[in-house]
């Protein structure tokens, strides 16, 4: 891929990272699941065409998203950082190899839910319209305060979230051609 302009593929990859974001994240969204999935596009096109295309795909789906889920907006900083790591620690197997990517899987959880929670508990008072809310309150029931119990719910799914985020972005980058997958993504 030229540094300039993006093949008709490259950019239809983008498109479908956005909706798949959009589209898993919702439905879990809907159904209020304690975990989130809207990140696998992120992370697969981070993979395939580097962070910065992450950043756009992460960047493009919480202001997208932001339409039916209106405090997505403020995770844009979580979606850079997501693209950021996973351009950072492909050199080391992520993606490639099953115990790596469930390592940094987990460890991506572990970032995501400790960057998250001060958006979570500042501008949202511990709400975050998502099915992590129940833990939330139930950190909150046992006496600790909004920031203690938005990190504490974070830390008990978002490292799961991230790992099924990490496995499915594997498996899917395990079925595409050969074409797609760059060596030296930047």
């Amino acid at each position: 891929m030229e540094k300039s302009k993006l093949s008709p593929e490259k950019l239809a990859l983008i498109v479908v990272c956005v909706v798949l974001n959009l589209g898993i994240g919702f439905i879990v969204a809907s159904i209020r699941l304690p975990f989130y999935l809207d990140s696998i596009g992120t992370v697969v096109s981070a993979y395939l065409l580097g962070p910065v295309i992450g950043i756009i795909v992460g960047i493009t789906t919480v202001l997208i998203g932001s339409i039916y889920t209106p405090t997505l907006w403020a995770y844009g900083g979580t979606a850079i950082v997501i693209a950021l790591y996973v351009g950072s620690v492909r050199k080391f197997g992520y993606l490639e190899k099953w115990v790596r990517t469930i390592i940094f899987g987990i460890l991506l959880g572990v970032i995501s839910a400790i960057l998250s929670a001060p958006v979570t508990a500042i501008l949202y008072g511990g709400v975050s319209l998502a099915g992590t809310d129940v833990l939330t309150a139930l950190f909150r029931a046992t006496g600790k305060t909004i920031m203690e119990s938005v990190v504490l719910g974070g830390l008990a799914t978002d490292p799961f979230d991230k790992l099924l985020t990490s496995i499915i972005a594997m498996l899917l980058i395990m079925r595409l051609p050969q074409s797609f997958k760059r060596k030296d993504a930047k």
